[in-house]
């Protein structure tokens, strides 16, 4: 396959052909999708809760006698199915969401998911950007609007604080590739020869 490819100024390439076994292999829709699943669920927080009747304060003293007041018969004003009363089958705060993939299935996975963007690659020689607004500039040629996952080869602190304030711009390294942020990224930017040690690392 040709992958469009630009200099270290941002400049216009000749399209640079490729041939890496990442983009050859077969795209596993069913496979994707359930480690696109795990991986949101497992960034998942617990931090909805309500109260069960046993966590509202008062409801101490019975409302009214047992009998003789011909109501139905109660122990307590914090009954769920009072006002103002306890939640029945709530949300605690203690959900475990956490689903566990097999490490071979979340690499075939990537490599289904990388296989499925090829049409969306794109080779820099290098970026050579201290500050957010030089960073900016540079990748407006490249990536014109939409979301952009920048690969780099290795990833220093520079190159994380001159991206973090650019919406819609993530960056990281080939080891720490995730299927999520490549799917969901328009364009996937490969630093140097970051794609070679991606292809290189996920076909071990």
């Amino acid at each position: 396959m040709k992958v469009a490819s630009y200099t270290i100024s941002g400049e216009k390439k000749e399209d640079k052909a490729v041939k890496l076994a990442i983009f050859e292999a077969p795209v596993n829709p069913t496979l994707i999708h359930e480690v696109v699943v795990a991986q949101l669920a497992n960034r998942r927080l617990s931090t909805a809760k309500t109260k069960t009747r046993g966590e509202i304060s008062g409801g101490g003293k019975k409302p009214y006698r047992q009998k003789g007041t011909g109501r139905a018969r109660t122990g307590s004003i914090r009954n769920p199915i009072w006002k103002g009363g306890g939640t029945t089958f709530g949300p605690t705060g203690l959900q475990n969401f956490k689903q566990t993939i097999p490490a071979k299935k979340r690499r075939v996975a990537l490599i289904s998911a990388l296989s499925a963007k090829k049409e969306e690659i794109v080779i820099v020689e290098g970026i050579k950007a201290d500050k957010t607004k030089d960073f900016a500039k540079f990748i407006e040629k490249i990536i014109e609007k939409g979301k952009g996952l920048i690969v780099y080869p290795k990833l220093t602190e520079k190159e994380v604080l001159a991206s973090r304030n650019i919406r819609n711009i993530k960056v990281c390294d080939y080891r720490n590739l995730n299927i999520y942020d490549v799917l969901n990224a328009q364009k996937i930017v490969f630093v140097g020869d970051s794609i070679e040690l991606t292809n290189d690392f996920l076909g071990k």
